[in-house]
């Protein structure tokens, strides 16, 4: 009984070291790549179809004080404009909060607005609130398209805020 126990315990230690050095020479699982929804940064590349969007830095914070930058020149700069205002603005996921006619300085003016997915799988949302007169606002009103589809809606030139979501290209037509 001892003889066999001994070849048991070499034949499990052999069957182990093969193992392990199999393991050990397999070929490596590639790193995931960048992902496509993370938010550009300075002077990394955008497409030219972005041409003049602003876009959220991914370390900023979504209320004032906030990072922008511009795809300009086939690159994201810093947007220096301390009141930006724009027809196209870019969403890579976290929420992007704009101010509309209803108040000072609007980033966003009234009108049509489409979001435009930037991937199959992304769904673009919207959460709108309008000013309805001295110290009064709407309720939200909220609108989320398809995965891969764009979503339509009116901003009014009343709007108050705009809270954007999802990887996609927001214009006003």
């Amino acid at each position: 009984m001892g003889r066999a126990l001994a070849l048991g315990a070499a034949v499990l230690t052999v069957a182990t070291a093969l193992t392990t050095s199999a393991c050990a020479h397999a070929d490596p699982e590639p790193p995931p790549g960048p992902s496509e929804t993370t938010a550009p940064q300075p002077d990394s590349a955008c497409a030219e179809d972005l041409a003049g969007a602003l876009t959220l830095m991914d370390d900023s914070p979504t209320g004032n004080n906030r990072r922008l930058l511009q795809c300009s020149g086939g690159a994201w700069q810093p947007s220096g404009d301390p009141y930006p205002s724009s027809d196209r603005w870019l969403t890579t996921g976290p929420l992007l909060i704009l101010h509309g006619q209803g108040r000072r300085n609007p980033e966003a003016k009234a009108g049509a607005w489409t979001g435009s997915p930037q991937t199959s799988e992304a769904r673009c949302g919207v959460e709108v609130i309008d000013v309805l007169g001295a110290g009064k606002t709407s309720e939200p009103q909220t609108f989320s398209g398809d995965s891969g589809r764009p979503l339509t809606f009116e901003v009014s030139d009343h709007m108050f805020t705009a809270k954007l979501s999802g990887y996609c290209l927001w214009a006003r037509s």
